[in-house]
């Protein structure tokens, strides 16, 4: 007898169409979500937002892909991938970004190597250096 080892990325749980949850969500395993949720969302794992799911969150998250609508902002550990039918609208922070032809993404992507990297600081030291840089120049 074979025992699977489990997988963080594995969809274990699924929030179905016509569902709605308001507050805080937090989950072991992954989760796919085809309704709609509100609050503040917080996990280790794999978010998936399928083609009907809606998420207005604040989303702490290792892993997220995205098919549906998204509104808020995604601090994602690993990665964040916009599907060619996703919809974002609101700030990205990530390691990697994947945006799928056919996806759209309104708003600011902040790309740091790890945690310890404060993502706003490094941000702001780069547009004061490409401000500085573009004083110099004349016409």
């Amino acid at each position: 007898m074979k025992f699977k080892k489990e997988n963080d990325d594995e969809i274990v749980s699924l929030l179905g169409e016509g569902v709605e949850i308001q507050g805080d969500l937090s989950f072991a395993h992954g989760i796919r979500v085809d309704g709609t949720v509100r609050g503040t969302i917080r996990s280790e794992a794999c978010l998936v937002i399928g083609p009907k799911g809606r998420v207005e969150a604040e989303l702490a998250i290792r892993r997220v892909m995205i098919n549906g609508e998204f509104h808020g902002a995604i601090h994602a550990s690993e990665r964040v991938e916009i599907q060619k039918e996703g919809r974002v609208y609101g700030d990205i922070f990530t390691p990697c970004l994947i945006i799928e032809a056919g996806a759209l993404f309104e708003g600011k992507c902040n790309m740091h190597e790890s945690k310890s990297e404060q993502p706003q600081a490094a941000g702001q030291g780069g547009i004061a250096a490409s401000a500085q840089a573009g004083d110099g120049k004349s016409d």
